[in-house]
């Protein structure tokens, strides 16, 4: 499960150490490795800020304590001891009050009903297996909430990469547009070139537009998660490869928060059951008491139990008993889910993982090189205006996809790691 820490602030690891960790990473068991090895240690603060702000992570604590206040009322005695008084007065048929005749009867009495501790058992294990689903939902949303976290600051460093290429693609084009109207004026230029660069800064303009539109939507929504500057986190470095990262389908199954909050689901659902049986045995109410009988003294005692004709308990019973059985069919199903979403977000990494060093080895040359040069050429009158503008979008378009393969790659990761519960393993926590 997902725990914190408060530790320092780190400084972003330089790439030899990066890649020392990275390496030490993936040739390690698949079991959670030391905060010091996590690969993903400079981002660890950032997190850990994430899980103890957050409001849902405060209302999921307040949920586990109020469970275990639950669990200490269902531990209690289920009853308390009654204190009765009762009189009796007597007159004699005579109706001479001189004559002796007359008595008064005075009782004080004290009685218990007790289930000899067998339902206040069971009712002390449902209130523990209500701890257990607490506890398991609550490291169920922190969970969601770190996959969240690490899934948004990619998505904020994406659309940042996309903003910068679109504001480079701008600039470009308005140097495109002033070196078209020098050349347009000295008559080296035609119009059609001129206007085409009028179209084109007024195209990439609303590229631009929309691209800062979804970077400031990403900003301000990491900006609620973590309540910080996003712009102040450390830069993530290249994607992972998942393989080693998220494990496999079957590691750590009965470790998900999801199956374990199933599975305590199920063992309060058999303590239920449990008590269920307790409740159709009767509980007895003793009695004892002691008084005044005119002149003699009254010891009273007594016993009484209830019988169960008009309700047995037995529907009860079976109520529980299907409770019961819902349950085991919800942990079957939940363990199946968990797993199922452990291979497609596992399979979805991967591929999302090999499409980015695809297109890095295919057309991960530097962009602002491609950019000068295709600006060299055509002042050069080597390209048309045409030729010039179709291939400067066509390599601010590839870089543009670059960033999107990046920002996948990072968020089908962040997604797998959060159904395998490994945030922890890298990160750290």
């Amino acid at each position: 499960m997902v725990r914190f820490s408060s530790v320092p602030s780190r400084r972003r690891p330089r790439a030899a150490l990066f890649s020392t960790l990275l390496a030490a990473t993936l040739l390690a068991p698949a079991a959670p490795v030391a905060a010091a090895e996590a690969p993903l240690a400079p981002w660890r603060p950032f997190l850990e800020r994430v899980l103890s702000d957050h409001p849902r992570a405060a209302l999921a604590e307040r949920g586990l304590e109020q469970a275990r206040a639950e669990a200490d009322s269902l531990a209690q005695p289920l009853y308390n001891p009654e204190l009765g008084s009762s009189g009796e007065y007597t007159r004699s048929p005579s109706g001479n009050d001189s004559s002796g005749g007359n008595t008064l009867k005075t009782v004080v009495e004290v009685s218990l009903t007790t289930d000899f501790g067998v339902k206040q058992e069971s009712r002390r294990l449902i209130g523990e297996r209500g701890i257990d689903v607490a506890r398991a939902a609550s490291a169920g949303e922190r969970l969601k909430l770190a996959g969240e976290a690490l899934a948004g600051l990619a998505r904020f460093q994406g659309a940042r990469r996309q903003e910068s290429l679109a504001a480079r693609q701008e600039q470009a084009m308005q140097s495109f547009l002033i070196l078209a109207e020098r050349l347009h004026r000295a008559g080296d230029s035609s119009a059609a070139d001129l206007a085409l660069a009028r179209l084109a800064l007024a195209d990439i303009a609303r590229l631009h537009a929309d691209a800062l539109i979804e970077l400031v939507q990403a900003r301000e929504a990491l900006r609620g998660l973590c309540a910080c500057t996003p712009d102040d986190l450390p830069g993530l470095p290249d994607p992972l490869a998942p393989d080693r990262l998220i494990g496999g389908t079957e590691a750590g199954l009965d470790d998900l928060p999801e199956v374990q909050t199933s599975r305590a689901r199920v063992e309060t659902a058999r303590a239920d059951l449990r008590l269920a049986r307790d409740e159709r045995v009767p509980d007895p109410t003793f009695r004892l008491g002691g008084g005044q009988d005119g002149g003699g003294t009254v010891v009273t005692f007594g016993v009484s139990l209830p019988i169960p004709v008009l309700n047995s308990g037995a529907a009860r019973v079976t109520t529980a008993g299907r409770t019961l059985a819902t349950a085991e069919a919800a942990e079957q199903a939940a363990r199946r889910a968990a797993q199922t979403e452990i291979a497609t977000s596992r399979a979805a990494a991967t591929e999302a993982w090999r499409g980015w060093r695809s297109w890095q080895e295919q057309a991960g040359q530097p962009v602002e090189q491609h950019m000068l040069l295709l600006e060299k050429l055509w002042v050069g009158r080597e390209l048309s205006a045409t030729d010039y503008f179709v291939q400067m979008r066509e390599t601010i378009r590839a870089a543009q996809q670059g960033a999107e393969l990046w920002t996948r790659a990072w968020t089908t990761l962040a997604d797998g790691l959060h159904a395998a519960n490994r945030i922890d393993s890298v990160v750290g926590l």
